[in-house]
């Protein structure tokens, strides 16, 4: 599809969107959903509902935190909405916390159906007079990967129509495997449209409905091309290999050690949350840094130290279905990128190093590191992330939402 550019709508005018969402709005890595969400209020007015909290992570909230964070945890027992203010030109995102609600991922199919609904209820209570303060009649709702609640509410709010996002694979996911992918089947019989962030969900997700889109992921350039500035770049030091993103079990640590292990006179950095404990064998390399999560205003500072940024993923039936972020954002910054076969990158092919044994990525990224400073390399990986830039990503989507408008919903 060819992006349409977006033209801004006042208020008053512009139809209404409804974004019933997986992530939150805030945290300290970037998201798809709210990316998207972001360019789309050039043309939308749009209340984005996070997922609902359960009563359980509320207290597990209260737990780790101090006294005053428990305190604030345990009291958000109403829904809680924030104003958004975004660039010029675009109109406001009013984002809503839902109240918290019972706990039901592992509970048995029955029992959590009827459990579902009743959450579903309390959500629905918090939206629909959110909707009717701001005046939001019939709107389009994108559905970000949560089949759950988007098929407990299809038809609550006289959507005109259901577009359903989805950006990772379900059914390979421990803590959604036991209900997602059966509730995704029946929500995808509800839906007008289903939009996949990669070329495996899009392979699946095509046979499953007729009105299917591949929409990739994107990259916030102006942001991630900060870290291309080359008089920033520290000199005469030892090469920097980095990796931003969560450090989990997507990570193929075999690979990472025998890379590490082949190069002690290089830096190593890698920047993001621990999230599976055999990470943590990297602490007893000397020129290893974890840095931990960093915000994503800090990210550019963070590629600017390195000279090649790695995607150690292995392959499963859950990272077939990515499409990383982090590869149009390490093109931003100029990074050479040297990744695993683990998904269809081909879009990228040009511009990254794609590996399918160990030793071939161990070498390409000797290779980049023997290429550093070739400065024609780096402009075209710059413009092709310039070509992926969100406001590009989000001119796909609002064609797709556009073309549901005219349609009559699914029933």
């Amino acid at each position: 599809m060819s992006p349409s550019p977006p033209s801004p709508i006042s208020a008053s005018e512009a139809p209404s969107l409804l974004v019933l969402a997986t992530p939150d709005w805030t945290g300290d890595y970037m998201k798809s959903t709210v990316a998207l969400t972001r360019e789309l209020a050039a043309s939308y007015r749009v209340l984005y509902v996070e997922h609902p909290p359960t009563y359980t992570s509320l207290g597990r909230e209260a737990l780790a935190g101090s006294l005053t964070d428990g305190v604030r945890a345990l009291g958000r027992r109403r829904a809680q909405v924030r104003r958004v203010n975004t660039a010029k030109g675009r109109n406001p995102i009013h984002v809503l916390t839902p109240p918290p609600v019972w706990p039901m991922n592992r509970l048995p199919v029955a029992l959590y159906d009827r459990v579902l609904a009743r959450n579903a209820q309390r959500v629905r209570r918090a939206v629909q007079p959110r909707l009717d303060e701001l005046s939001m009649t019939s709107p389009v709702v994108l559905n970000a990967l949560n089949p759950h609640y988007g098929l407990a509410l299809a038809g609550a709010f006289d959507e005109q129509s259901r577009v359903y996002y989805c950006f990772d694979e379900l059914r390979a996911r421990d803590w959604n495997g036991r209900h997602g992918g059966r509730l995704e089947d029946r929500y995808l019989q509800r839906v007008d449209a289903v939009i996949s962030s990669s070329p495996g969900l899009h392979e699946r997700l095509s046979a499953q409905h007729d009105n299917a889109y591949l929409v990739p992921n994107g990259v916030n350039f102006s942001l991630f091309n900060r870290a291309a500035d080359p008089t920033s770049s520290p000199a005469g030091r030892a090469p920097c290999i980095g990796y931003v993103g969560s450090l989990g079990d997507r990570i193929d640590m075999d690979l990472v050690a025998r890379l590490i292990e082949a190069h002690p006179e290089w830096q190593f950095r890698f920047v993001g949350r621990v999230t599976a404990s055999p990470v943590r064998r990297l602490d007893r390399y000397e020129h290893v840094t974890l840095t931990g999560p960093k915000s994503p205003e800090a990210l550019p500072d963070e590629m600017r130290r390195m000279d090649v940024g790695l995607i150690p993923f292995v392959r499963n039936d859950f990272t077939r279905s990515i499409y990383p972020l982090k590869a149009n954002e390490y093109l931003a910054a100029g990074l050479p990128v040297v990744t695993t076969a683990f998904a269809d990158l081909s879009d990228l092919q040009g511009v990254l190093s794609i590996a399918r044994t160990d030793s071939q990525f161990i070498g390409a990224v000797e290779a980049a590191v023997r290429d550093r400073g070739n400065e024609e390399r780096q402009r075209q990986r710059i413009e092709v992330a310039s070509d992926n830039r969100w406001q590009h990503r989000a001119g796909d989507v609002r064609t797709v939402l556009n073309r549901t408008r005219t349609a009559v919903p699914s029933a």
